[in-house]
């Protein structure tokens, strides 16, 4: 995902942070307001809009959240903002030909995915180990962290283990 591109069911999603500095790359001089428009025990809602120099509203986006999940127990506020903000950029043209996100899509889709500790986990024996990511994303056909499936996470764990024990 160091690209910024994750290909998801096979279209390519754009992540919130390319979006975001391919913005600020061009724009340099607008702004993004983010605005809590719900927030309770169960949801949040959050709308995000951007801003000309002269002030004026030239896109908004919408998004809500649960807070329900591994990820949104802990950071609902935080993940429905980035989304808002995501949804916002697409409407200028900031996302390709999809309004959501690789992150929304990865979220949406996250059943299939690890979860935040087990990619934490593969991170921590990536770094030890020492191993290309590249390259073992490549052996899991992923594209990022969060693209690894969860029926994967074992052959994940197996390789990097080995390879700390010095093999390949």
């Amino acid at each position: 995902m160091e690209t910024g591109i994750v290909n998801l069911h096979g279209k390519d999603y754009s992540t919130v942070a390319l979006r975001i500095k391919n913005f600020w790359s061009d724009h340099p001089d607008y702004g993004i307001e983010s605005e809590i428009l719900s927030i309770d025990e169960k949801k949040v809602l959050v709308k995000a809009t951007i801003k000309n120099p002269a002030g004026v509203v030239v896109a908004a986006g919408h998004a809500e959240e649960d807070r329900k999940g591994n990820i949104n127990s802990k950071s609902a506020l935080e993940n429905c903002e980035t989304s808002a903000w995501g949804r916002a950029l697409a409407c200028l043209g900031y996302g390709g030909t999809n309004i959501a996100s690789a992150e929304e899509m990865i979220n949406k889709d996250s059943g299939d995915y690890i979860d935040d500790d087990m990619a934490d986990e593969i991170d921590r024996l990536l770094t030890e180990s020492g191993a290309d990511m590249e390259k073992f994303l490549k052996y899991l056909g992923a594209d990022a962290l969060i693209t690894i499936k969860k029926s994967d996470f074992n052959k994940a764990i197996s390789a990097l283990k080995k390879k700390l024990k010095g093999g390949k």
